[in-house]
């Protein structure tokens, strides 16, 4: 190794090779793509535990320092695009679907999610758990202590029982203005906008569109390496990650 380091022809070209090697992964890589695992089963069986993605950072824009200006903004958050995000009240990442956007009416019946009124037909994509503990019906937020102090929300921080008086038949959410509304596509055991309340569009951070790399588990010990090696799902690296919109109707 270092008889080819002392090569003329490697110390010519070494510096503006590690001045690229640099401005790549120090300064485009931040602004272009960046990869996550995924810890959870929100996104089952679409997003698998294990799995690793790429995130488009800058398809919906980059936001110059210091200022509300963005550019390159080649694409706004749309219905059935796949995010990640930072929510306000967490310091973590999160992956969702975007199931409706600013201005949007919001609700659901039972396994039915229903934007502006239309029976979303996200069978393809979504599943729901044959028993669970979760009163599917939204609202009121399961964690309104996560809700801004703000009038969009003021009905939407009743305790169940003064919702119901209140609103027997439940009252649809209208999505604030900046805001999208997140759900995971493993409907029942998916902490999400039901919780927590909408995203704000500045705390995204990109949209997921590959699965680079997957594995069931991952070792712990050395002598486990070749327990992840049997346990690598080779059918899904380089699986696209879809966004759904046709299963939102337009009125």
């Amino acid at each position: 190794m270092q008889q080819i380091l002392q090569k003329p022809w490697v110390r010519e070209h070494a510096k503006p090779i590690v001045v690229l090697l640099i401005l790549m992964f120090g300064l485009i890589r931040p602004f272009i793509v960046d990869a996550y695992r995924i810890p959870s089963g929100s996104m089952e069986d679409t997003l698998l535990i294990g799995d690793r993605i790429l995130v488009c950072k800058f398809i919906y824009g980059v936001k110059i320092p210091g200022t509300d200006i963005k550019v390159f903004d080649l694409h706004q958050p749309a219905r059935g695009d796949v995010f990640v995000f930072i929510p306000s009240h967490d310091d973590r990442h999160f992956i969702k679907r975007i199931v409706a956007i600013e201005g949007d009416t919001v609700y659901t019946e039972g396994k039915m999610l229903y934007v502006n009124g239309q029976a979303v037909d996200d069978s393809a994509y979504t599943k729901h758990l044959m028993f669970n503990n979760y009163r599917r019906n939204f609202p009121p937020f399961r964690q309104p202590e996560y809700i801004p102090d703000d009038d969009s929300y003021k009905d939407y921080t009743l305790t169940d029982s003064q919702f119901r008086r209140k609103f027997p038949e439940g009252k649809p959410f209208v999505v604030p203005k900046g805001m999208v509304f997140a759900m995971g596509d493993n409907r029942d055991l998916s902490s999400d906008s039901r919780f927590w309340g909408p995203v704000a569009v500045d705390d995204i951070k990109g949209q997921a569109f590959m699965v680079v790399f997957s594995v069931d588990n991952r070792p712990t010990k050395l002598w486990e390496v070749w327990k992840m090696v049997q346990n690598i799902r080779f059918n899904r690296i380089g699986k696209l990650i879809r966004s759904e919109p046709d299963s939102f109707k337009e009125n």
